[in-house]
């Protein structure tokens, strides 16, 4: 049986956003303004995406949420690249290449090899775990763009003495790269080590909250862990393969304004 809490219930977490607020005051945090900006915009956005989404289960067509899935792309190419602390011009397309890749891919297999959706397009299935995949995938390619650039200027003695010596770029660029895919890793292979064991993840205790056997979440929520893992490996590699042209010019040198 599903638990759906009313308005009057849902104020309740009021008492949690004051306790939040309390403590970045009581520590001096100054954090008052972005928490309660950041409040605000979660509930907006989820009401508002609560009815888009209902409103797409009754449309039930796949070229709607088809669309809506590449709308989503789109926001998450540039939502990805806004977190970079040191943005580099042109990256956008790399970064919507890499999101699209990793998303698509990996919940083409889930609903279709796995979950056997009929129709493919099923909304209550293709949409949540496209959403779910994405704003991962997109996490991992904020996590590779940052480190991509770090690791590109602090190695750059070593990268122009390779270029020098008459290396390409890929070639002189590829530890850069492998630390940038690393470390859009790690937080997935930390969740991923302590699933089950430190925490419960979402899918697994919505599942259960929504009536289904620990046994049936926990298989749901392995599948989720391996989707999310092929999600950001994908994202990051893609990405990061494409993004190094940005980084340098076609006569295999740095570019000074993608590193200053």
């Amino acid at each position: 049986m599903i638990i759906d809490p009313g308005f009057s219930d849902m104020a309740m977490t009021l008492l949690l956003f004051a306790a939040v607020m309390w403590l970045s005051v009581r520590e001096g945090l100054q954090l008052e303004k972005s928490l309660a900006v950041a409040t605000a915009r979660t509930v907006a956005q989820l009401a508002l995406m609560g009815f888009v989404i209902e409103a797409i289960f009754r449309i039930n067509r796949w070229w709607v949420i088809v669309a809506a899935l590449f709308l989503m792309l789109a926001y998450a190419a540039h939502a990805a690249l806004a977190r970079m602390k040191n943005p580099v011009a042109g990256l956008y397309l790399p970064m919507w290449w890499g999101v699209f890749t990793g998303t698509i891919f990996t919940t083409a297999v889930v609903t279709g090899a796995v979950l056997k959706a009929d129709p493919w397009w099923r909304p209550d299935v293709l949409l949540p775990l496209g959403g779910m995949v994405l704003g991962n995938a997109m996490t991992g390619g904020a996590l590779a763009a940052d480190r991509l650039r770090a690791e590109i200027v602090a190695r750059k003695a070593e990268i122009e003495t390779l270029l020098m010596l008459g290396w390409d770029y890929k070639r002189a660029a590829a530890e850069a790269r492998r630390e940038a895919v690393r470390a859009a890793l790690i937080p997935t292979l930390n969740s991923m080590m302590t699933v089950g064991l430190v925490h419960l993840p979402g899918i697994m205790v919505g599942q259960m909250l929504a009536g289904a056997s620990p046994a049936t979440a926990a298989k749901y929520q392995m599948v989720i862990m391996l989707m999310i893992a092929s999600a950001v490996t994908m994202t990051s590699v893609v990405f990061t393969s494409f993004a190094l042209t940005r980084f340098f010019n076609p006569r295999h040198t740095l570019r000074r304004e993608a590193i200053l």
